[in-house]
Formats: C-alpha cells, structure tokens, sequence
C-alpha cells in the first residue's frame, strides 16, 4: 500500500509510527519485499495506555505465540536509563 502510494506519486514519504512500534524491524520486512508485516499492527491502543509507565512497544498478546514472546520484542529496542549512563 505505501510502496504503491508513493509510486503513483500520491505522496513523497509516510509516517508509520503504530505500525512501527508493532514491528521493530518492519523496515527490513519492507527491505525483503513485503507490503505489509504477517503481523500487522491492531490498533488496540494498548501501546499507548502503556507508554506511560512501560517501554514503548506492541501489549496485543493476541498478535504473539507467548506474552514471554511478546515482553522479548518489546525488550529488544528498550535500553533502561541506568545501563545508557554507564
């Protein structure tokens, strides 16, 4: 969809910022030729409820195997503030 919006000259770029947040490495997905990720984003809002006091990230168990595969991802692009200092 975005490959064929920007194509047609619909637009110059996109903003994905959901879609990111569900799939962290949704840019390489794009890279290997895929329109959309197997597990496309829900928007469930549950990323937004827990930015407060969680690491920014996909909370939809549904689109995960295990909450432990779910917690896994959300980790992957979490650094906590005591390990950036050091």
């Amino acid at each position: 969809m975005i490959r064929a919006a920007i194509e047609r000259g619909d637009c110059d770029a996109v903003s994905a910022a959901r879609p990111l947040v569900a799939n962290n490495d949704l840019v390489q997905m794009f890279k290997r030729g895929l329109d959309t990720a197997p597990e496309p984003c829900s928007y469930c809002n549950k990323c937004l409820v827990n930015v407060v006091e969680n690491p920014l990230g996909c909370y939809d168990e549904r689109r995960f195997r295990s909450r432990d595969e779910m917690i896994a991802q959300i980790m992957s692009v979490y650094t906590p503030a005591a390990e950036v200092r050091a």
